[in-house]
């Protein structure tokens, strides 16, 4: 059987996208502290918020691919297993994060609670090991599944 144009455009775009996604991982862990640091206080640059335009972009990129997945006959309950699964991870992935970091480590001010949560990422991105470890079995296998299954 053939697939239509439509879901070999999503299979790339799918694919594309958790390719972005596991290079910002891999990324995130060769560079050293100092890099990311720095590139940290680039980004927020005095401000208490350095991501308005990238999130408003990423939640329409993940809208339009969520559609595309249904009207492409995505099981509704397995997709929001995915979600709550994701969801879920990504909520225990900031529990980690509940120890204070080190005076160095701080976020300079202005502050909000993101940018002190994005710098105490930074300072121990192993921290949510265990999170990390499930989100890339998860992406790892499923993957698997696709391409070799």
């Amino acid at each position: 059987m053939q697939a239509s144009t439509f879901d070999m455009a999503i299979n790339v775009f799918v694919a594309l996208f958790g390719l972005y996604a596991l290079t910002k991982f891999v990324f995130f862990f060769v560079l050293g502290y100092a890099t990311r640091r720095k590139a940290l206080d680039k980004a927020y640059a005095g401000r208490a918020y350095a991501t308005g335009g990238s999130d408003i972009a990423l939640l329409a990129i993940s809208v339009v691919m969520s559609i595309a997945l249904l009207a492409r006959g995505a099981e509704p309950i397995t997709f929001l297993g995915g979600l709550l699964a994701g969801g879920t991870l990504i909520q225990l992935y900031f529990h980690a994060f509940h120890a204070p970091v080190s005076g160095e480590h701080e976020a300079p001010e202005p502050r909000s609670p993101l940018k002190i949560m994005s710098y105490a990422i930074q300072a121990e991105p192993w921290r949510p090991w265990k999170e990390l470890l499930a989100y890339a079995a998860l992406v790892i296998v499923c993957a698997a599944l696709y391409w070799f299954g």
